[in-house]
């Protein structure tokens, strides 16, 4: 223990003793970038009794002062405070790298702390710019270069740094920069190079935005309006390119004129072409101007050639297309010839129905290298294919077309070999012997009676020896019924044709009637055609009808006529009444004889509710449809719609494909919306209910021309009234302004003089009376208002205002 203690206090005394601020040497190094700055402190831990004693020396081992006024220096000292010396650099350089030593002494001895500041370059990029082109399709290098106190390493990224570029397939590093192979439009967009500095580990970055470049490649040489131009016209040739960047354009003319088109002089000839940019444009184009062009696209990548061959072309022209005469039977060609460039396609359509091919070949020959025949035979021709041949000459350019007539001889034919035909008294009846031919038949006819004398014959050849060659052949002596014969005879042939003349009669009576539907106000029947007919056929029937109780009291009855092809049925009946009817058959001859009268009963209308009756139109419904495209009837209470069916019509044809139909709610009218002006139209209106439908209502109508509007006749009306009263109250205001006459002179000055009036009394009013007669009747009429405000009550001659009633009290206008 003793021993401890002596030494612990050994240990104090040399230390108390000890008064250098370090007692040894250390070295430092360090690494800055050329410009950094630099300062180091050096503190005094132990200053001693001889107190703080520190000294900076640079690397020549001068003494380094503290800055003073007056005196800029780059390597200064400075006092920190009582023991921290601090030595600064402001801007390094390799000229003052070396060892900067903090010093101290002790006992003689000198003690450093020494630090070795080297200064260095950064890493800095040469020969590598921030945009680059690389060819597409080509093995092309990003150049990336660096230098630095030793070999940089240099690292590739893509994709703005996040990813990092590795030798493959696709890129190879090199000491020039990055290699891509193949390079494709996904390989544009940003690179960073990033240069490294292994010895001092300072790292610099470059972005490089690469650009794909492509060499020229002529996708397209365009024609417009097209590489075969006609002769006269404007022609534009079109250069389409791809590269990037975009190529510039150079044309020529190969192979007679090779000196380029555009910014250079040309002969004569070129005078009408134009170059802009991948454009040449030529106007007027003549047959120098055929040949082939050449389109040059040049860009930094390279270039490429495209050329176009144009020809100069004219539209196609028929020189011949002769009528062709032919006999039924026979062979026959129809011959079109053209000429044109190119050569044009040759075609001959029939205009009319289609023909059999069967027996027509086709042939084409080309005369020469402009001029093409077509040909068309008939290997055997037959009156189907008489008529009219379009020749077509077509290419490119335009078409040429020219009627060629086949006109076909052949013998007269009668689509019917036998007719027959009806007459009677009063009528001339018309005898066709209407046939087809070519060329055109001769008529004859003949007269062959039934029972005829030989004096009765000779009679009849001499009154038909006028009319012989007819058609029609018109009979106006009804007596000559029997066989008639029309011989048709053309030269190539004839045909014969027998028309048999009967004697016409009305139909007879009708013994035949069926009642298929009744209801309380209608009845329909079927009626079956007379057996008996001799004459023409039955077109419509009618029908004679009358309540029982009305029939035999008047000879007046109600008529009804139906078509044949109508329902026949008779509408507004009253129920539960009995009627007698007849019908009779009417035909061209005239009405046949009446029917014995049937009756029938109509149902009653308590529980029952009957079909509609048959729509009734309103007055001037035609004259409403044209004006004002409204149809008007009579509304029914059973009806709950209205079927309407409207068709145009075309020469007095209904146009049953063009109709159109519509159902509408219970109305009376209809709007004419989707109806042409200058059209005729046929219109069907039929009643419905639960029960059925009533017999149509049909109308005809045209729609005029719309003509200009004019005003209406209420506007016309309102704009007399306006002006009238216009002019009422010019003349009012002239008369207060001339005059001061008029009605509102007379307002104002009413309201004047009753004013002035009520404050008189009867005194003032007696002073004025000898004045004018106005004064006079002013003054009576002051003297009644004075009565009248006073007792309004009580005024002897019944006029007084009663306040409560004023405002209920009108006169009538006037």
């Amino acid at each position: 223990m003793e021993k401890l203690v002596f030494v612990a206090l050994l240990f104090c005394v040399l230390l108390s003793a000890s008064y250098a601020c370090f007692t040894s040497n250390q070295t430092h190094f360090t690494r800055m970038r050329i410009g950094s700055q630099f300062y180091q402190e050096c503190k005094c831990d132990d200053p001693g009794k001889e107190g703080v004693k520190l000294t900076w020396l640079d690397p020549h081992d001068q003494e380094i002062l503290p800055l003073r006024p007056g005196i800029e220096s780059n390597v200064y000292s400075e006092w920190v405070d009582e023991d921290t010396y601090r030595l600064f650099i402001s801007s390094l350089g390799k000229s003052i790298s070396g060892a900067y030593k903090c010093v101290t002494v002790h006992n003689g001895q000198t003690f450093a702390l020494t630090y070795n500041v080297e200064a260095y370059d950064r890493p800095y990029f040469i020969n590598t710019n921030e945009t680059q082109y690389i060819v597409n399709g080509k093995n092309v290098t990003i150049f990336c270069k660096a230098r630095s106190e030793t070999d940089p390493l240099i690292i590739w990224y893509k994709q703005d740094g996040l990813t990092k570029i590795r030798d493959g397939d696709k890129y190879e590093t090199s000491s020039q920069g990055l290699i891509i192979k193949g390079v494709t439009n996904d390989d544009k967009g940003l690179y960073r190079c990033a240069a490294s500095d292994l010895k001092t580990g300072e790292e610099i970055i470059r972005d490089i935005q690469v650009e794909v470049i492509s060499v020229p490649k002529i996708t397209e040489i365009v024609a417009s309006p097209d590489s075969n131009v006609v002769a006269g016209g404007v022609l534009e040739i079109v250069c389409m390119a791809t590269g990037s960047p975009h190529p510039e354009y150079v044309w020529r003319k190969i192979p007679k004129y090779p000196q380029p088109i555009g910014n250079y002089t040309f002969p004569a000839q070129y005078a009408h072409w134009k170059q802009e940019g991948n454009r040449v444009t030529i106007y007027d184009v003549n047959e120098n101007d055929a040949g082939a062009y050449e389109c040059t696209a040049t860009n930094v990548a390279g270039s490429s050639s495209g050329s176009i061959n144009i020809d100069v072309y004219f539209m196609p022209e028929i020189t011949k297309a002769d009528r062709v005469v032919a006999i039924e039977g026979s062979t026959v060609q129809i011959v079109c010839r053209s000429q044109g460039l190119p050569i044009p396609q040759m075609s001959i359509n029939y205009l009319g129905e289609e023909v059999d091919e069967r027996s027509i070949v086709w042939d084409v020959k080309n005369i020469s290298n402009i001029e093409v025949e077509f040909y068309l035979t008939f290997l055997r021709v037959n009156r189907t294919h008489d008529g009219f041949y379009v020749c077509n000459a077509t290419n490119f350019l335009a078409t040429d077309q020219r009627e060629i007539n086949l006109a076909v001889l052949y013998p007269p034919h009668f689509d019917e070999a036998f007719e027959e035909a009806w007459g009677w008294s009063g009528r001339s009846t018309n005898l066709s012997c209407d046939n087809h031919s070519s060329p055109p038949a001769n008529i004859t006819w003949n007269y062959q009676g039934n029972d005829l004398t030989k004096e009765e014959q000779t009679k009849i050849n001499n009154i038909m020896a006028d009319k012989i060659h007819d058609n029609p052949l018109i009979i106006e002596n009804v007596s000559l019924y029997g066989t008639y014969q029309c011989i048709a005879n053309n030269g190539f042939g004839e045909d014969k044709k027998m028309i048999i003349l009967r004697q016409g009669f009305v139909p007879a009576a009708i013994n035949n009637v069926t009642l298929t539907n009744i209801t309380a106000t209608s009845v329909t029947f079927s009626i079956n055609v007379p057996e008996s007919l001799i004459g023409p056929p039955i077109k419509a029937y009618k029908a004679e009808y009358d309540e029982a109780e009305n029939y035999n009291i008047t000879d007046i009855h109600i008529n009804r006529t139906w078509s044949i092809d109508r329902p026949f049925r008779i509408d507004r009946l009253k129920p539960s009444t009995v009627y007698y009817i007849k019908f009779a058959a009417v035909n061209d001859v005239g009405d046949g004889p009446w029917s014995e009268v049937y009756d029938f009963d109509t149902l009653e209308n308590t529980n029952f509710r009957s079909v509609p009756l048959e729509p009734v139109w309103e007055a001037d419904v035609e004259e409403v449809a044209a004006m004002e495209r409204k149809l008007k009837w009579k509304q029914e209470e059973l009806v709950d719609s209205y079927n309407i069916r409207l068709c145009p019509m075309n020469n007095g044809i209904i146009e049953d494909t063009m109709c159109t139909d519509k159902t509408i709610e219970p109305a009376a009218e209809f709007q004419l919306e989707e109806v042409d002006s200058n059209t005729t139209y046929y219109l069907e209106l039929i009643a419905h209910n639960s029960n059925g439908s009533s017999t149509p209502a049909h109308i005809m109508f045209t729609i005029p021309a719309e003509e200009e509007k004019l005003l209406s006749a209420g506007a016309l009306i309102g704009i007399s009234i306006v002006v009238v009263f216009l002019c009422l109250v010019l003349l009012d205001v002239v008369l207060l302004l001339w005059r001061k006459q008029g009605i509102i002179a007379h307002c104002c000055n009413n309201k004047k003089k009753i004013k002035r009036e009520v404050s008189l009394n009867s005194r003032s009013l007696n002073e004025n009376i000898n004045g004018k007669k106005e004064d006079k009747f002013l003054l009576e009429t002051g003297k009644a208002f004075l009565e009248t405000t006073q007792n309004p009550t009580t005024h002897k001659s019944g006029r007084a205002m009663d306040t409560e009633n004023m405002n209920t009290t009108r006169r009538p206008a006037l």
